[in-house]
């Protein structure tokens, strides 16, 4: 018995051999711009709605992160995707830069969305306040409370904060018969109120 525990010891050792030896706590060498480029990111030009820019910002940085890209990489990998008037807009707002400044990933956001995302739109879509769900489905409801959320984070920056403020704008049936669960998140809260 003994003998047969030690051939297969023997085995699995030569077994284990042949995988490369990799450090769990490694991390991968990051991406280069070609490489990148060939995961096909998405990329950037013009918008007539706002809210496609913020979209376009929030997913490339999704894409960045997703392809291991170093942090500060994201402005020259992000910048590469940005073409024709946005572009150009780059190309501009650079130019005004002192020489030799490096901007950084913050940098880059605030001055991407102050270019294409007004602060009166931003304003505005802190509508998500005053958001109810009246005569909307509650999948309806679900929907533009998601979407507005993303302008009013710190109303709904824990989970608890999340499902009270989706609550409040129930329609008093649903809210009413919602008194009486305690929901573990906001998915489980949706999927109640249906």
């Amino acid at each position: 018995m003994l003998h047969q525990f030690e051939l297969n010891r023997q085995i699995m050792t030569g077994v284990m051999a042949q995988f490369p030896n990799q450090n769990a706590h490694q991390q991968p060498a990051p991406i280069t711009l070609p490489e990148f480029v060939r995961l096909n990111p998405s990329i950037f030009r013009n918008s007539t709605n706002p809210m496609d820019d913020d979209d376009w910002l929030c997913d490339i940085l999704f894409e960045m992160e997703s392809a291991n890209v170093a942090p500060t990489s994201y402005v020259t990998f992000a910048t590469f995707h940005l073409k024709g008037p946005a572009a150009q807009w780059w190309e501009s707002h650079r130019g005004m830069l002192p020489a030799e400044t490096v901007t950084t990933w913050q940098e880059f956001q605030l001055a991407f969305r102050a270019r294409h995302i007004p602060q009166g739109l931003m304003d505005q879509k802190k509508e998500f306040r005053k958001l109810s769900q009246d005569t909307m489905t509650v999948d309806e409801y679900q929907r533009k409370f998601l979407e507005l959320s993303r302008y009013a984070t710190d109303d709904v920056c824990t989970n608890a904060r999340q499902q009270e403020k989706f609550r409040e704008g129930l329609r008093p049936d649903i809210k009413l018969a919602l008194v009486d669960h305690d929901c573990i998140d906001f998915a489980t809260l949706v999927s109640q109120a249906f």
